[in-house]
């Protein structure tokens, strides 16, 4: 499966690293240094209470394109952030988002995306159970809650729910 994932900070990262891991064609979203640490590094995670390091390539884009085609979009930011990505989202052709983070304007950020998409949008939304931080270097310190990703829609049963599954049914991620 074919999946964006727009934002590499911390929770961003143990996302892509999940769906790499499941076996998926995972591009990462990235800028600045963070991009140029992902394409010569890839995504370096110290796994803290596992006691484990991990390596996971991925592509790195700098932006996203109106004809960039993906399966499953997943905006992984901070909610100050959304605002500044929901046009270029709209722009876009790819139909499956998942926005991820805290959501305080859940209606208006789905109501922005019905109405100014060029191709109809299933919006869902998404609370990562996880955390950490990001070192200097790079590597991504993760403390997470058994690896969880909770998932609804404002409109109450989730369509994508087959792609959802399908697209973690490799990973050890809820």
């Amino acid at each position: 499966m074919k999946i964006l994932v727009y934002g590499a900070e911390v929770l961003g990262s143990y996302l892509a690293h999940a769906l790499v891991r499941g076996g998926n064609d995972v591009t990462v979203l990235a800028r600045g240094k963070r991009a140029e640490q992902l394409k010569k590094d890839g995504i370096v995670i110290r796994h803290y209470f596992q006691l484990k390091n991990t390596i996971d390539e991925v592509k790195v884009i700098h932006g996203l394109q109106p004809d960039d085609l993906y399966d499953l979009v997943f905006v992984v930011m901070k909610y100050n952030d959304f605002p500044s990505v929901l046009p270029i989202l709209a722009e876009n052709q790819s139909q499956n988002i998942i926005l991820v983070g805290n959501n305080a304007d859940a209606h208006g950020m789905q109501n922005f995306l019905h109405e100014k998409s060029i191709v109809k949008k299933n919006v869902i939304f998404g609370f990562q159970l996880s955390g950490g931080l990001r070192e200097e270097s790079g590597r991504i310190i993760c403390i997470r809650g058994g690896g969880q990703l909770l998932l609804g829609g404002l409109d109450g049963e989730i369509l994508i729910k087959p792609l959802l599954e399908n697209a973690f049914k490799q990973v050890k991620y809820k």
